[in-house]
């Protein structure tokens, strides 16, 4: 990544006119390479106006994510168990990079690591995740366990537990869980969960958590993706800060992942329940090879889908549920 690509997005992200002299003179590089730097920019979906004999400006000020801030926004519970938070500008995924260090036998246990883009970001079964340069909210986060506490199916269940409280903390009405991993408002995508796991059943266990909630899409952007979805700001009746959302998404995964690791009593299934919104509704479910339609009855207690087909109840521990039969 270019060097100059953190300092010129801090630089331009107030929203004001800057002009390619000055902002070579400040970064100390050529004017030629303020505007690749600014191609390259837009080129991860950032809106910047060439305004001539001026400058540049964005056409939305933007707040960048900071480390810094959102550690500032920790209780001292949840200090204990984040142990560093990075913020990057570029990569290629988030949970790949976590990973990664996992493969060079680095601890990953309570690190988080967020970017303002990913080139590379994944969702569930390797579907592409969708988000623009500073659009919205995306980390991972490391976390070990000796022993597994809970099914990793149900895990991603709870991590949706952890991020709907967070979203509820925050006021924004209508939050919603989409078996297994998407969080919804008013039957639109705001946010999703990938979960990576390596290490052995009966032993110990390496978790990767990734996390993705919309901040603010453009309507070109909304176009673009395949499914109704929807954004914090807009849906949100308050001005909400990126990195008050960040520190509030970290602070909720951590408590239920610590209540995890301490043995506590603790089932969210039925509160998982509360916020299904798809319980009773019509829906086809896409396996490997076959498409099951029937009607969507919940989870059991231990995070399987429930579905009734032609008056049978059926469970199933993966597929992508789909309402478009």
């Amino acid at each position: 990544m270019k060097k100059e690509y953190p300092s010129l997005l801090r630089i331009i992200s107030d929203g004001n006119v800057h002009s390619g002299e000055v902002l070579a003179a400040k970064l100390g590089v050529s004017r030629v390479a303020i505007w690749k730097s600014i191609q390259s920019l837009r080129n991860m979906g950032l809106e910047i106006s060439a305004i001539s004999g001026k400058g540049y400006c964005l056409n939305t000020k933007l707040e960048l994510l900071a480390g810094s801030d959102i550690n500032n926004m920790l209780s001292e519970k949840i200090k204990r168990f984040c142990r560093d938070i990075n913020v990057v500008l570029k990569i290629k995924s988030t949970n790949s990079d976590l990973l990664n260090r996992l493969n060079e036998r680095k601890s990953i246990h309570g690190c988080v690591l967020l970017a303002e883009y990913q080139s590379d970001g994944r969702g569930r079964r390797n579907k592409k995740w969708y988000s623009p340069i500073a659009s919205g909210i995306c980390f991972s986060l490391g976390w070990r366990f000796e022993l597994m506490p809970i099914s990793p199916g149900l895990l991603s269940l709870y991590m949706g537990v952890a991020i709907a409280r967070a979203l509820d903390s925050l006021e924004i009405e209508g939050i919603g869980l989409k078996w297994p991993n998407d969080i919804i408002v008013k039957n639109h995508k705001i946010g999703g969960i990938l979960l990576d796991i390596r290490g052995e059943s009966a032993g110990p266990l390496d978790i990767v958590i990734g996390v993705g909630v919309n901040y603010k899409l453009a309507k070109k952007e909304i176009f673009d993706i395949n499914q109704p979805v929807t954004d914090i700001s807009s849906i949100s009746k308050k001005s909400l800060s990126r990195n008050m959302i960040a520190a509030s998404l970290i602070s909720n995964i951590f408590e239920v992942l610590s209540d995890l690791q301490v043995g506590l009593n603790t089932n969210l299934v039925d509160e998982w329940r509360k916020y299904d919104c798809y319980s009773e509704k019509e829906a086809k479910l896409i396996l490997a090879g076959e498409e099951i339609t029937g009607i969507l009855k919940g989870i059991n207690e231990q995070g399987a889908l429930l579905i009734s087909v032609d008056g049978e109840l059926l469970s199933y521990n993966s597929g992508e549920v789909s309402l478009r039969i």
